[in-house]
């Protein structure tokens, strides 16, 4: 019997699952009706990858996810902070607002305390713990679940004992940015083609979500149903990585690029990704929509 691998917004936390659900080896990791309790646990499932057995008919029925056009669109929500159940640990990202710089600063949740404030390590550049001072305003941004969190915040007080960290004011309410279902990043990326004859070949890799890409290139790369090697860098957390994937042609267009040279373009459907494979696309994916809502 087939499986299809589970989608973004087909599971939630708090209700049981409609199915049983299996990984990529088609071992059980859920019966049907256990309830997903945290959305910890629900993130760390959907990046293993979960499948559902399904009938040949649904097979068939159903259009292939790249296809789809029923995504919800990406809409904004209001939140409390507790509502975002930060852990101890999450990447903080703090963007200036002095002077309309927009410089970000990566920083570690330490601590907080309801109502009260929140406690982050302080920035450092080049090993170098750098100069904060009491007052000083930033935009804070994070990645929580499928959505990108922003609230304002000020230092209120610098403390360097036992260890430099900052004690933030707590906000009034967070604006959320949902990511839609199959949501994707605009990306610049040189990827290795390798055809459906196994011929070698280079495309530009103009757009990217967990699901799919599109890619640009002057030769032919083959024809709709087509199969793909398709292999690109990516640098995550300032660590190098080679994502090597396997993809199927559904779309081919003719356009012309930036620079008045005609492309053939595609739009490609990921196939059989390994499990890290997965993990590492959907974080660089992930980081890609966030510099993208930072720097709107």
């Amino acid at each position: 019997m087939p499986y299809e691998r589970i989608k973004d917004n087909e599971l939630h936390v708090g209700q049981p699952a409609p199915w049983s659900l299996y990984d990529q080896n088609n071992q059980l990791l859920l019966a049907r009706g256990t309830v997903v309790e945290s959305s910890r646990q629900l993130e760390q499932l959907m990046l293993r990858g979960l499948f559902r057995k399904i009938e040949i008919r649904d097979s068939i029925a159903a259009p292939p996810p790249e296809a789809r056009t029923d995504d919800p669109p990406t809409r904004e929500e209001i939140k409390g902070l507790d509502e975002i159940k930060l852990g101890i640990g999450d990447t903080l990202h703090l963007q200036s607002q002095t002077e309309g710089t927009s410089v970000r600063y990566a920083v570690k949740l330490i601590g907080f305390l309801r109502g009260k404030g929140l406690i982050v390590s302080t920035p450092t550049q080049d090993g170098k713990v750098l100069l904060m001072r009491d007052g000083q305003s930033f935009v804070v941004r994070v990645f929580s679940g499928k959505s990108v969190y922003a609230f304002p915040t000020s230092i209120f007080k610098v403390t360097n004992v036992p260890y430099p960290h900052l004690h933030l004011t707590w906000p009034g309410q967070v604006k959320g940015l949902v990511v839609r279902r199959g949501a994707r990043a605009k990306v610049n990326l040189i990827a290795a083609i390798r055809d459906a004859r196994n011929r070698a070949g280079a495309a530009s890799l103009g757009n990217l979500s967990t699901g799919g890409c599109s890619l640009s290139a002057k030769n032919s790369l083959g024809a709709v149903a087509d199969r793909l090697g398709i292999k690109f860098r990516v640098t995550i957390n300032e660590v190098e990585q080679y994502i090597d994937l396997e993809g199927m042609i559904r779309s081919i267009s003719h356009e012309t690029d930036a620079n008045g040279v005609a492309v053939i373009v595609y739009g490609i459907q990921f196939v059989d990704v390994p499990a890290g494979d997965q993990l590492a696309l959907t974080a660089y994916v992930y980081h890609a929509l966030f510099e993208e809502s930072a720097s709107a």
